[in-house]
């Protein structure tokens, strides 16, 4: 049990204004302190703030102090990490609150208090995501969607309403807020906590892989499964692996034609490179200063895309500027500088001295980076502008959705304790759970001034089950905020608002930190608060308590120099980050981001890079929290006493950065240098986020991936059918498609509404479009989805929007829309031609994911681009394009206008941020953020510390995971006579698992539907419907793009062995369940790749799969395993060199595995066959928590036992 933490001599007391605080002196360590990665100073004071010998060891603390040498063990040294907060979207959730609530009701029955099951790690939840790209193109465009968006969710965002109230320290931000990670960077990011005047620094982890985006105001986070984001809530610790840093060095400056998105690709193709998966990465050097924030945070949301599991800046003096200018109070930003230098984390890049080691060290220049752009089908595959045409040709010619779970899942734990004799009120969560409703908006409407408001309507028509039940859970659970619809992304309100930085919890400080069911929960690691996405069943783990198990990270020191050049946006940078970082390797370590270049990003580049954090594979993308992210807290409106007691804390315990003094710098376990000026405009596509390309060699990327093979990087079109034309009518007028032809061009996503310079500069940029008498062509469904309303604010008060409008980027809705695939319907006509011809037509995105299929199925390639060149791309109407050489038009005269004759320069764009990007904006827009939209305030959700269940909802459903549970723990037992559900291939994703997209009407799914009365035009998305297990088991494995080797083909099929028949996968599961048959699934390499999902363990468990045998896992972040086995799911893995085909495996054969009671971690596992066949597995429980978790049946069953 826990003890007395045996580090209370480090604590001292620090004075800011007239508050006495406390924080423990981690900088009293010394030396070896002093050397340690910015990120890696946060997960010290963590373990250090909440070492009990029990959850939290002294030896973690030693182990973390060790990094130097732990990181370097080649197995890997395991330690855990208590996040400072949790932050959640809605698709993520929504499961989660659905969990808290059965977990009550659970509680309830088996006697106890269900009171007690509450979020005890501050939870954040967004609800960004329900809103979709409906209606486009008016200037009421954005209130029709808002309008669709809660008639679709009324009941989603009524549940989440009454998990706000039920709930204790659970923040939900309504739907309308705008994107999660954008508010997190803006608004939730504390950077500096100060919980009952304990300072500590704020991290984070998220359901979301672009929690990463708050990295670069500081902020450590990162990504998690939706499972491991709710234990996290319930105040469990992570258990991760000590991870590599590796050190991305910037130096230089950006030329004064890259953008930030430029430099993110560059970043990002650069990263994949390197290869930074399950890394941290850290940026470094005297190019960070030349960074803003906004850019730092650009980087830092495509740390996924390079695959890192965080892409960091450590505070600096912009960051606190960051903060000042975003409305974060003086009070909270002194607190936050002083607790930063008094811990020795407030960075300055100029100083090499403040550089700390890193495992290795990336550099860039700044001045190397090119207009890019990337796709078509994956982000790290940059494209410079130049080369884009040809690029293509070749090409073709050869993801609110987890925070409704996780509530259900509170709800059934309080009903089950209940049953079971305990208290239901104990299931509450302890840790702090922000849950913020962002996925449920589409794009529905475009191009007309209530667009946003009819988008919002449907969105609230559509969810209005799921927004009652989230708003009963704001009631009924302590310790949890539910974020309304329309308040923003969940990564950009816990940026702005959410996030602590340094906690205050009864006069104690203590370091923020977080962990979300969104992989892009790292988003805040750029404003200093170390955060990841875990799965959902984890998250929940963590909001009633629970340490996470994780091994002591490598630490990548990303060291930063230079300057980006004044044509280079952060996005540029964050796809040069990211594409490093993949090539760096970084999967399953920290990337903390050091060097004097960290002083050139504002906290906004800082939070893009972290939100990358899953793009280029690493846990976290870190920036330490310096003189900028305290800047950036006083910006956005943080108290003056907050981030005055943030900076002493921090510097008490040497944790506030300077990321000019090199002295500074940490040890890493390896560093990776970029220099700032390299970095050039870049797009990243066509089907992954690392792909990079320059967008001065777009073109001819381009070209060459029309005839290049099919594969991420070909389309594998014949030489006759490349000038393949297809023409149709359109609004009375005759058009054309080509291959190439851009038919969606979206500004959306954290990753880049969250970042003045980008989204200030697209509107320049439209200006002196629409004065030059350029136009975009009405077909093409354009649209802008900011990620907070103060986006809104600055483009409004700067006089941009007529500009913007006029080219068709209406503000449509303020969620993820368009990036996590609610781009909503293209015109028949559009969908026609594309299908007759076979075109490969585009979809261009200020976006952190483009994997294929994501944004919409008619759009085979979709390129990751800077705000600017998605409307730069949108004028020209094609990415076979070369800007350099092709006018976008021509003057009256004749005269030819070029994208160089609009372009802004940085410096323009920064006069201009000056100027009205300003505190009072961010305090007058999260002032109101949790009374939300009218359309929140008049929805009507139950009361109570149970939640009244209704049998009749199609959206929330009591799951059935606890109906059999008892008090006493069962023996752990051998599976016998199982067979195989479904025997796949390598690199089966979490979409592929569990899709998150529209239900398609043949599906099971559809026929439960159906026969509740639902017509197609109700069914809404899978993601939407994570709050009911029978939508979500008959949806499992569903992807029509699935390939089970049973079968040989795609689509969501399986063999019913003992008959040979084909069939849907759910019907041949029901078919085993009446059997009792138990299921196994056999997979290949990677398995779980992709978003954090913790519905691909949920949904395999409720089909009756009890194992899963692969050739190897994902390890972003631990992900997917940790689902699994909080779900209580054997993952298993075959011996290095065997795999199904080597060991003759079919999948037709019954399985038998020998797995006894005395089990250990890493133990080998014999199992045999019907006919004859014997082999070995490593079982993969890699700690002993994990052990203890699938002994009681997962994470959820083990919190109701301890509740009782």
């Amino acid at each position: 049990m826990a003890g007395v933490n045996p580090y209370k001599h480090l604590l001292k007391s620090i004075k800011v204004g007239q508050k006495e605080c406390q924080y423990y002196d981690i900088g009293n360590f010394g030396t070896k302190y002093d050397r340690l990665p910015f990120s890696i100073r946060v997960l010290l004071e963590s373990a250090v703030r909440n070492c009990d010998g029990f959850q939290v060891t002294k030896g973690d603390v030693e182990k973390i102090l060790d990094w130097e040498d732990n990181q370097a063990v080649q197995d890997g040294v395991e330690v855990a990490f208590k996040p400072a907060r949790v932050i959640l979207q809605d698709f993520t959730g929504v499961p989660a609150v659905v969990d808290f609530a059965a977990m009550r009701d659970a509680v309830k029955r088996l006697g106890g208090n269900p009171d007690k099951i509450n979020p005890i790690c501050p939870s954040d939840l967004v609800i960004d995501h329900s809103i979709q790209v409906d209606f486009i193109r008016s200037s009421d465009a954005i209130k029709k969607n808002e309008e669709i968006e809660f008639e679709r969710n009324k009941e989603r965002f009524m549940f989440l309403k009454w998990g706000a109230k039920a709930f204790e320290n659970m923040l939900i931000v309504p739907p309308g807020s705008g994107i999660v990670h954008q508010v997190n960077l803006e608004y939730l990011a504390r950077v500096v906590f100060d919980f009952n005047n304990l300072l500590y620094p704020d991290s984070v982890v998220g359901t979301d892989s672009h929690t990463t985006m708050v990295n670069g105001l500081g902020v450590l986070g990162w990504g998690v499964g939706g499972i491991e984001a709710e234990a996290v809530m319930l105040g469990q610790a992570i258990s991760m692996l000590i991870p590599k840093v590796v050190g991305y060095k910037l130096e230089g400056a950006l030329n004064q034609y890259a953008t930030s998105t430029d430099l993110v690709l560059t970043i990002t193709k650069n990263l994949r490179q390197v290869g930074v998966v399950g890394k941290f990465v850290e940026f470094f050097g005297s190019g960070v200063t030349q960074l803003s924030i906004a850019d730092r945070a650009t980087i830092s949301n495509m740390c996924p895309e390079y695959g890192a599991t965080v892409g960091f800046f450590a505070v600096d003096g912009q960051s606190l500027a960051y903060l000042k200018q975003t409305g974060r109070s003086k009070e909270h930003i002194d607190r936050i500088e002083k607790y930063l230098r008094s811990v020795r984390m407030l960075r300055n890049y100029d100083d090499a001295s403040q550089d700390p080691i890193f495992s290795e060290v990336v550099t860039l220049d700044l001045s190397t980076v090119v207009s890019s752009v990337s796709g078509p089908k994956r982000p790290h595959d940059r494209v410079s502008v130049s080369d884009m045409q040809i690029d293509f040709r070749n090409c073709l010619v050869n993801k609110d959705f987890t925070g409704v779970p996780a509530v259900v899942d509170f709800a059934a734990m309080r009903d089950a304790v209940k049953r079971l004799g305990g208290n239901p009120d104990k299931i509450n969560p302890i840790c702090p759970s922000d849950l913020v409703i962002d996925h449920s908006i589409q794009v529905d409407f475009i191009r007309s001034s209530d667009a946003i408001k009819k988008n919002e309507e449907i969105e609230f028509e559509r969810n209005k089950e799921r927004f009652m039940f989230l708003k009963w859970g704001a009631k009924a659970f302590e310790n949890m905020l539910i974020v309304p619809p329309g308040s923003g992304i969940v990564h950009q309100v816990n940026l702005e608002y959410l996030a602590r930085v340094v906690f205050d919890f009864n006069n104690l400080l203590y370091p923020d930190s977080v962990v979300g069911t969104d992989s892009h929960t790292t988003m805040v690691n750029g404003l200093g608060v170390l955060g990841w996405g875990v799965g959902g069943i984890e998250a929940e783990a963590v909001m009633l308590g629970q340490a996470i198990s994780m091994l002591i990270p490598k630490v990548v020191g990303y060291k930063l120099e230079g300057a980006l050049n004044q044509y280079a946006t952060s996005t540029d940078l964050v796809l040069t980050i990211t594409k490093n970082l993949r090539q760096v390797g970084v999967v399953g370590k920290f990337v903390e981001f050091f060097g004097s270049g960290v002083t050139q990003l504002s906290i906004a580049d800082r939070a893009t890079i972290s939100n990358m954090c899953p793009e280029y594979g690493a846990t976290v993308g870190f920036f330490a929290v310096d003189g900028q992210s305290l800047a950036y807290l006083k910006q956005t409106g943080r108290s003056k006493e907050h981030i005055d007691r943030i900076e002493k804390y921090l510097r008490s315990v040497r944790m506030l950065r300077n990321y000019d003094d090199a002295s500074q710098d940490p040890i890493f376990s390896e560093v990776v240098t970029l220099d700032l000026s390299t970095v050039v405009s870049s797009v990243s596509g066509p089907k992954r986020p690392h792909d990079r390309v320059s967008v001065s060699d777009m073109q001819i990327d381009f070209r060459n991936c029309l005839v290049n093979k099919v594969g991420f990087k070909g389309y594998g079109l014949t030489p006759a059918k490349v000038d393949t034309v297809g023409k149709f009518q359109y609004e009375g007028k005759d058009y054309e498609l080509k291959h190439g032809s851009v038919v969606i061009a979206a500004i959306t996503s954290c990753t880049n509404t969250s970042n003045p310079s980008v989204m200030l500069g697209a509107g320049l940029l439209a200006k002196k479009a629409v004065e030059a008498g350029l136009n975009v062509e009405p077909y093409i469904k354009t649209s802008l989805s900011p990620g907070s309303g103060v986006v809104t604010y600055y483009l409004e008060e700067s006089g941009v929007i007529p500009y913007l409008t006029k080219l068709g980027f209406d503000i449509v809705g303020y969620g993820c829309m368009t990036c996590i695939g609610n781009s909503g319907p293209l015109p028949d006509a559009i969908v026609e031609i594309i299908e007759k011809n076979e075109l490969v037509c585009c979809g261009v995105l200020s976006g952190n994911r483009n994997f294929e299929g994501r944004v919409h199925p008619n759009t085979r390639a979709n390129y990751l681009a800077s705000p600017l060149l998605v409307i730069a791309y949108a004028i020209a109407g094609t990415v076979d394009f070369d800007f350099e050489k092709q006018p976008l038009g021509h003057k009256s005269n004749g005269t030819p206008i070029y994208l160089r004759d609009i372009w802004p320069t940085r410096t323009e764009i920064q006069a201009v941020e000056q100027q009205y990007v300003i505190p009072a904006m961010f305090k007058e827009v999260y002032s109101k953020i949790e009374h939300g939209s009218s359309n929140w305030a008049n929805l009507v959700a139950p009361s109570g510390k149970l939640y009244p269940w209704d049998v009749n909802s199609t959206y929330i459903k009591n799951p059935p995971y606890f109906d059999n549970l008892q008090k006493e723990l069962p023996l752990i037992k051998s599976i016998t006579r199982a067979r195989v559900l479904v025997n796949l291939g390598d690199s089966v994703t979490t979409d592929h698992i569990s899709p998150a997209g529209s239900i398609a009407r043949n599906s099971p799914a559809a026929r439960y539907l159906a026969n509740r009365g639902l017509t197609p035009k109700d069914f809404n998305s899978y993601g939407s419907r994570r709050g009911n297990d029978a939508v979500m088991a008959r949806g499992t494995f569903a992807n029509i793009r699935l390939v089970n080797k049973f079968i040989g083909q795609a689509g969501p099929r399986t063999i019913y062995i003992p008959t040979n028949e084909e069939m849907d996968v759910f019907d041949a599961a029901e078919r085993y369940g009446k059997d009792g048959t138990t299921l196994i699934a056999l997979v290949g390499k990677e398995y779980g790749s992709g978003s954090s999902r913790d519905w691909a363990a949920k949904g395999p468990y409720l089909l009756g799969i009890r194992a899963v045998i692969a050739e190897s896992y994902e390890r972003i972040h631990r992900q997917v395993l940790s689902n699994l086995v909080g779900m209580g799911i054997v993952p298993l893995q075959y011996l290095p060199g065997e795999n199904a085909e080597s060991l003759g495996l079919t999948g037709y054969e019954q399985y038998d595995i020998a797995i006894s009671e005395n089990c250990q971690p890493g133990e080998k596992i014999t199992v045999s066959t019907d006919d004859g066949k014997k082999f070995e597995v490593i079982a993969r429980f890699d700690t002993e928590v994990d052990l203890t978790y699938y002994k009681h049946g997962g994470i959820l069953n083990y919190m109701i036992r301890t509740m009782l």
